[in-house]
């Protein structure tokens, strides 16, 4: 791994009392935007797009190893709409929060330097860079991303009491050709209620280990498998073991995924299941075959953020056991200070394999200690908001 500046610095001072008429900006952005806004002063922010000179859509993305990369893209309006920029912010695992919006913050000033210059700002770009100390070395990690994590939550009234905790360990291994990753996951609730001197008990129990291994083909092409044992008391199941080979197509060359992406796959599986209880079919175990079709959208434009992902499953014993799930989000810019959002989730299924048999008590229905027979799940929601009154938005005041 090389290391090619130790120290980088870009700084714009701006002669901004000579600058009678500020580039007027529109951002688009999950990140800290007023931090962005307070160290950008220079610009004048607006709240709608079709008022800005520019407009800057920074685009995020989250890997496996739990680094956070950022893409900037600027297009120019009015009398910079012949010019266009772009730049790209890569994080590391260990960097903070604040490191990283620094990381963001100046490639965002490197990618709008040519509006500037166009705008005649008085510009000084100082790039403080110690070259001698460059320096060639070995990661000792290869790589290799370790994180543990855990977490503990205790909920106590009188007649009702929580307590819940999670353990996870996960490792990764990101490079350009491997995507090599598992983890391993331990959780609990207990749940108790009294009333009337009676007492309820609710206890749930998970564990997995989850594991992948996938390779770049090509630019439109990626294949691997994933494999993996769990188990899980409100599901009937006491031991499952699986191995599933992928493959996958993208429309899109990988590296636009930030902005656009729509990619397909295919995913055949074979299992084996122990269960707790014997199910509604008579099996106390069970080996299972699948197959799984997934189609992911993902668009991130000007006019607003679409994302859906449909995935159909088949279970290759009996033709008749399947489950169909769709989820969208809908976010679209409609004109100036409209905006509508809409968010769906639907899933069908044919496929409840681990269904414990005998009746369900009321107990464990309201405490859902066990899952129960459903030929769906949904649901739906809708917004729409309206912003008028002034444009200008670049004043940051976080008092109380």
């Amino acid at each position: 791994m090389k290391s090619f500046l130790s120290f980088f610095l870009l700084i714009i001072s701006l002669g901004s009392l000579a600058q009678e008429n500020k580039i007027k900006a529109y951002l688009d952005c999950r990140c800290d935007e007023n931090y962005i806004k307070q160290e950008t002063s220079f610009l004048e922010y607006v709240r709608d797009q079709d008022l800005a000179d520019v407009e800057i859509f920074i685009r995020d993305e989250r890997n496996p190893t739990g680094s956070r990369s950022f893409e900037i893209t600027i297009d120019g309006n009015n009398d910079y709409e012949n010019l266009s920029s772009t730049a790209t912010a890569v994080g590391y695992s260990n960097d903070t929060s604040s490191s990283l919006r620094d990381k963001l913050l100046n490639k965002l000033k490197l990618a709008l330097v040519p509006f500037l210059e166009k705008a005649n700002y008085n510009l000084t770009i100082d790039v403080d860079s110690n070259f001698k100390d460059l320096t060639v070395y070995d990661d000792k990690w290869k790589n290799w991303v370790f994180e543990l994590s855990g977490s503990y939550n205790n909920d106590k009234e009188e007649s009702r009491q929580n307590n819940r905790y999670e353990v996870q360990f996960e490792i990764d291994k990101l490079t350009e050709d491997w995507r090599i990753g598992a983890e391993i996951t331990r959780r609990e609730t207990n749940r108790k209620f009294v009333s009337n001197d009676n007492e309820y008990l609710s206890n749930r129990k998970t564990t997995s280990f989850n594991g992948r291994v996938i390779r770049s083909i090509s630019d439109h092409f990626s294949a691997g498998a994933f494999f993996g044992v769990f188990q899980n008391t409100y599901e009937n199941i006491d031991l499952n073991r699986y191995i599933a080979p992928a493959i996958e197509y993208s429309f899109y060359p990988y590296r636009d995924v930030l902005s656009k992406e729509i990619t397909l796959a295919y995913r055949i599986g074979v299992g084996k299941r122990n269960y707790i209880e014997k199910t509604i079919y008579g099996y106390k175990k069970q080996e299972l075959s699948s197959q799984t079709l997934s189609l992911n959208i993902r668009f991130r434009q000007k006019w607003g953020n679409v994302s859906s992902y449909l995935n159909a499953t088949q279970f290759l014993n009996d033709g008749t056991k399947k489950r169909f799930s769709l989820r969208s989000d809908l976010d679209i810019r409609v004109f100036e200070g409209l905006a509508v959002r809409l968010s769906g989730n639907v899933n069908l299924i044919r496929e409840q394999y681990s269904l414990a048999a005998g009746n369900t008590s009321i107990e464990d229905l309201l405490l859902q200690q066990r899952e129960i027979a459903t030929d769906y799940r949904t649901n739906f929601s809708i917004g729409l908001s309206y912003t008028f009154g002034s444009i200008y938005n670049s004043i940051i005041n976080t008092r109380l």
